[in-house]
């Protein structure tokens, strides 16, 4: 038998848990990641829909003082 399968064998939980553990810690790295993603989404959203309402406030600002100047 070769050194490295006869070494394999004998520590074969400790590879599994090695592996388990890996498998788990990348698991939590993804959700994080997809946590993250949909936060910043949100946060992106948000202050899109900020800019649209400044941009239809400021419209009706000119269309405001637009009318005032007309009137006086």
């Amino acid at each position: 038998m070769k050194l490295f399968t006869k070494f394999k064998l004998k520590h074969e939980r400790l590879f599994k848990v090695i592996n388990l553990d890996w498998r788990e810690v990348a698991f939590d790295a993804m959700n994080d990641l997809f946590e993250e993603r949909k936060r910043r989404f949100m946060v992106e959203q948000e202050n899109y829909d900020l800019k649209q309402r400044l941009a239809i406030y400021k419209e009706k600002e000119q269309l405001n003082q637009k009318g005032a100047q007309q009137n006086d």
